[in-house]
């Protein structure tokens, strides 16, 4: 199941919720919507500029980098809704409980939205050493490289990259797609191909990537 998608049932399991606790269900709804907002400013490269602080800054940060006709009019005024009435009943006590249907509703609205909004994907295809040298003799003790197959909003693959990373992934990992360039990087750098057994060029010189799988955000 990709990573994206609610787990089978999140809905009915939030409703069931409700009927014994109106705050609690509205704060596990609150944090699925926070996450899906933070799988695609991972995959578009803005989550390092989200502080959290409102479901209307993640969507400024999207809206730049998503086209804005991919992301639904509608979304942004039902967020303001669903969280003005998330407060009230979670801030409110039991004057408040009978805006937690309404709210309930917003919520689930707003989660279909965001999984329909198109989004790029990074998928890890593999990983492994790379080396200082042409020959591939000289192993780089400190940097693995990542072989990465990129994938269009459409589902259309890019192709594989390799990219150099001191992080540990596993084959078939969708990932975020984020740099550390505040360090020096790495130079000329070459490596084996896995599924053909060349040597090829890994890269000129590269920042390092960072990107966290998407189970972890």
């Amino acid at each position: 199941m990709p990573t994206s998608e609610l787990v089978p049932g999140f809905e009915a399991k939030i409703l069931e919720e409700a009927i014994q606790s109106p705050a609690v269900a509205m704060m596990r709804l609150s944090l699925e919507v926070d996450r899906q907002l933070r799988l695609i400013l991972a995959v578009i490269g803005q989550l390092k500029d989200y502080t959290g602080q409102s479901p209307s800054e993640a969507l400024d940060l999207i809206g730049k980098s998503i086209e804005g006709s991919a992301i639904p009019v509608e979304l942004r005024d039902t967020l303001k809704s669903f969280w003005n009435l998330r407060n009230m009943v979670v801030h409110g006590g039991n004057a408040q409980q009978g805006f937690a249907m309404r709210a309930l509703d917003y919520g689930f609205r707003i989660l279909r939205m965001l999984q329909a909004i198109p989004r790029p994907s990074y998928v890890v295809r593999a990983s492994v050493f790379v080396c200082s040298d042409q020959a591939c003799r000289s192993v780089r003790p400190d940097v693995r490289g990542v072989i990465i197959e990129s994938f269009g909003a459409k589902g259309e693959s890019h192709g594989r990259q390799i990219y150099p990373t001191s992080k540990l992934y596993t084959g078939g990992q969708s990932v975020g797609w984020e740099w550390d360039t505040s360090g020096p990087g790495w130079g000329e750098t070459w490596y084996r191909d896995p599924w053909s057994g060349e040597i090829k060029s890994a890269w000129g010189e590269s920042s390092e990537f960072i990107g966290r799988p998407l189970e972890e955000i």
